[in-house]
């Protein structure tokens, strides 16, 4: 599994501490498509710009980036998977819309962003599914569920 902190995330949070920036009181859930079940976007990839960064969001009927409540984060405590030895705070599960039509494009990868729509958002971070398994198709009524886990190691 791959997981990436982008440059222009690392931006957001070094603009917030030790700049004594104001934090992100929502962010966004988003799904990927066009890498492989275990890549990422690149460091230097500007979300603002994907299709000319070889990926996409997805574009089913009913889709639309769900909202991530700053409050609603879970305690930061010791990193687990690819953030042992680290520390990590999860949210708690996500659904997104269900499917209003067949979705023929793979989703391969989740983020999260700074802005509820694509123009001039920012990604937070990028990350695979666990099982780094594509969600290959939707049918009619599928819907997808993410466990946002953000974390960082030492």
């Amino acid at each position: 599994m791959a997981e990436i902190v982008p440059n222009e995330g690392l931006d957001i949070v070094l603009n917030i501490f030790p700049r004594g920036g104001t934090n992100l009181t929502t962010t966004y859930l988003f799904l990927g498509t066009g890498l492989t079940a275990s890549t990422v976007p690149v460091q230097t990839a500007v979300l603002s710009t994907y299709g000319a960064a070889a990926f996409g969001e997805a574009a089913f009927t009913s889709y639309a980036r769900q909202s991530l409540a700053a409050a609603t984060w879970g305690a930061v405590g010791a990193g687990t998977g690819n953030a042992s030895g680290g520390r990590q705070s999860a949210y708690s599960q996500v659904s997104f819309p269900a499917a209003g039509a067949a979705y023929a494009t793979g989703i391969t990868f989740f983020g999260i962003a700074d802005a509820s729509a694509h123009g001039s958002e920012k990604a937070v971070m990028y990350a695979n599914f666990d099982d780094t398994t594509a969600i290959a198709s939707m049918a009619l009524g599928d819907i997808i569920k993410v466990t946002p886990t953000y974390g960082v190691l030492p």
